[in-house]
């Protein structure tokens, strides 16, 4: 008799035990993604592809202008930029019309003290010289 109350708290124990431990392996911390490593999760990141390279390249041309890190909404310095860019280029309707645009946009990125007077001429005439 002895036996049979022994196999039975044996078998309680080892399910009490299995069953705690599966519980404690139920508590997993959330799995982080930061596909692009500009320190914002995938989930909250608006530019999932960041360009975290040192300075603002636009068309291939090195501005000097230093690309700040990733913004709360993932987006770096060099992605507002190539933004602004692509924006102009669908708005415009001609060249003239895509450099207005972009000296529009940087001329708003001065007042507010996001670029100097000589960062915003060196973009201006990068994107003058584009084709």
């Amino acid at each position: 008799m002895h036996s049979s109350k022994l196999r039975r708290f044996l078998a309680v124990s080892a399910m009490a035990f299995f069953l705690g431990a599966s519980s404690a392996q139920a508590q997993v911390p959330p799995i982080v993604v930061d596909s692009d490593g500009d320190g914002v999760q995938d989930i909250d990141d608006q530019c999932p592809e960041s360009d975290l390279s040192a300075t603002v390249l636009i068309n291939g041309v090195n501005t000097g202008i230093q690309n700040t890190g990733a913004n709360p909404a993932g987006c770096t310095f060099a992605d507002l930029v190539v933004e602004m860019i692509e924006t102009c280029l669908d708005d415009a309707k001609n060249h003239g019309q895509f450099v207005s645009c972009v000296s529009h946009e940087t001329n708003i990125l001065k007042r507010a003290k996001t670029i100097t007077g000589k960062q915003k001429g060196k973009i201006q005439s990068i994107v003058a010289k584009m084709k």
